[in-house]
């Protein structure tokens, strides 16, 4: 465990130099209306995230996008998660909340658990389609909080895996681990049975949101994990994704959506900034950093993650 958090650290420190060197992001600047007039500040609601999965990363975003609106010299404020209004489009539609930045399957599905679209460009456009009116769809960032099956590199190694097709030949010999809602879910392990003939010897269910399933996976009691995407630990372990050839998995895009009365084309401008930043890497960087406690309160970790980026201008 002290070995993990020492790797995890190590990790934080190169992220934390890398991201000051290579922005070429023009910084977020104040709207000239902002200081002219006193809007009401903006409320800002927390998403669940998709499985629970990285459980801090929903409340990392809502300030990310909370701090680039305060950076343009408005108010905003953020509105914890909603057990029963995970996706908050409700409150976003009835104007309690005024920005959400959700995940794009997650949405959809909550609007339509019907819908069929699956493919990355898909979602977001069957999610505007049925958003309630008065919302509106903004840019979706590339960033994308999926199912992801990962392997040790010695594991990848001994049986030759790159895709989970090639999990298919030795699947039978080998344990799964991951949440209670992977092994039930539609687009999950029944999934991976059905499209790629791979059904495991044994599935453990093992909670993603400590290190439980991580080291499982460390110590061989499992072969693979369903560890989502945009965690840490898969980069700071060295980890091998599967690619998922087949494109099983829903994509879970981050997407920000507001109410088109109260966040006008200029703030809306601002958001679209935060998301065209906001790619996988990005957003990994942003758990890792807002994993550790030391480095401040989730606003605080917002606010250095749009200096990092080039978003917003370092201060003395």
């Amino acid at each position: 465990m002290h070995l993990l958090r020492l790797a995890a650290s190590a990790a934080v420190a190169v992220m934390l130099v890398a991201g000051t060197t290579a922005c070429t992001t023009s910084p977020i600047v104040v709207i000239p209306s902002a200081t002219q007039s006193k809007r009401p500040a903006l409320v800002v609601g927390t998403p669940a995230v998709p499985d629970g999965s990285n459980p801090l990363e929903g409340v990392l975003l809502a300030n990310v996008y909370a701090e680039a609106m305060n950076a343009a010299g408005l108010a905003a404020v953020v509105k914890p998660e909603d057990p029963k209004d995970p996706t908050l489009l409700d409150q976003v539609a009835a104007g309690k909340v005024d920005v959400v930045p959700g995940y794009s399957s997650d949405m959809l599905l909550g609007l339509d658990p019907s819908a069929g679209a699956t493919a990355p460009a898909a979602v977001p456009a069957a999610l505007k389609a049925a958003l309630p009116a008065g919302t509106a769809l903004l840019d979706p960032a590339a960033a994308n909080d999926n199912d992801s099956l990962v392997v040790t590199a010695v594991t990848a190694e001994k049986y030759h895996l790159k895709t989970i097709s090639d999990l298919a030949k030795v699947c039978a010999k080998l344990s799964f681990g991951g949440s209670a809602a992977f092994h039930t879910k539609d687009r999950g392990l029944a999934a991976v049975g059905a499209d790629y003939n791979c059904v495991p010897k044994t599935y453990r269910e093992l909670p993603s949101t400590h290190d439980e399933l991580l080291l499982a996976l460390l110590r061989d009691d499992i072969q693979v994990a369903d560890i989502h995407s945009t965690s840490p630990a898969i980069d700071d372990n060295a980890l091998v994704a599967l690619t998922d050839t087949k494109g099983i998995f829903r994509p879970e895009n981050v997407v920000p959506v507001v109410n088109e009365a109260k966040v006008p084309a200029d703030v809306q401008a601002v958001l679209n900034k935060v998301s065209a930043a906001l790619g996988n890497d990005e957003l990994v960087n942003l758990n890792r950093i807002g994993a550790g406690m030391h480095f401040g309160s989730p606003a605080q970790v917002a606010r250095s993650w749009l200096v990092q980026n080039g978003l917003v201008k370092a201060t003395s």
